[in-house]
């Protein structure tokens, strides 16, 4: 522990202990989540695939709900993590606090990662159907580049709105900008241990996919709470004014 905030280690350590004899609770949940962020895709997927102008458009903007819902989703996600580290109350009933008539936050925080992302991915995106249709090779590397550097671009953004989710339950009478400014201080100095946080899963991640994905559903959890053990530590290093 450095000022109050903790190693990956101890995180990751301290998520298996909230998950002990858990996994019966969660993982329906991340079913759910699942279930429902992949109808919207596969959806897309077979509109898009149709062979009319009208189905292109259409495609794109089911995509793009869809990314929005993920969002809203993942905000449900992020109260139920953090109401089973708390030891309150959680149910699959979390999973759709983002869409409160009362509080449309949520919906406007995940409209602006949405709307973030497809602005870094459009220039590569637009590149690469220029190759697709003209066939030049010379504007693959062009179009490759021009992603990665809008993949990163949302990387960094998205990194300083990480902790938004979990201050809308902090904060239920902030608004979005302010939440939006006290995740990015909150994340100051600590982007790039939540990216390594995010790195450190992913061959579990891909050990998980030689088990035909049900190895998923253990660490997909996993993670869920070790993010939330990071917010909440944040929190409390900051509290006790050691950031």
């Amino acid at each position: 522990m450095i000022n109050g905030i903790r190693t990956s280690e101890e995180l990751k350590s301290e998520s298996r202990e909230k998950l002990l004899g858990r996994y019966g609770k969660v993982v329906p949940v991340h079913l759910l989540y699942l279930f429902v962020s992949a109808t919207f895709t596969s959806l897309s997927a077979n509109i898009s695939s149709k062979k009319y102008a009208l189905a292109f458009f259409l495609a794109i903007a089911i995509h793009v709900l869809g990314m929005v819902l993920a969002n809203v989703l993942h905000s449900g996600l992020c109260c139920f993590y953090m109401n089973l580290s708390c030891g309150y109350f959680s149910s699959f009933l979390d999973l759709f606090k983002g869409f409160s008539f009362r509080d449309d936050r949520a919906v406007r925080i995940a409209l602006k990662l949405t709307l973030t992302l497809l602005g870094c991915e459009l220039p590569g995106t637009l590149m690469f159907s220029l190759y697709r249709s003209t066939g030049n090779v010379y504007i693959l590397p062009m179009a490759s580049l021009s992603l990665c550097i809008g993949l990163t671009a949302y990387c960094i953004y998205y990194l300083g709105l990480s902790q938004c989710y979990y201050l809308l339950l902090d904060f239920p009478d902030k608004s979005v900008d302010e939440i939006v400014m006290l995740s990015r201080w909150l994340m100051r100095g600590q982007r790039f241990k939540l990216f390594y946080i995010h790195l450190s899963f992913v061959p579990l991640y891909i050990l998980s996919l030689l088990s035909c994905g049900l190895g998923l559903l253990w660490a997909l959890p996993y993670a869920e709470e070790t993010f939330a053990c990071f917010h909440l530590n944040l929190t409390s290093a900051a509290a006790a004014g050691e950031r």
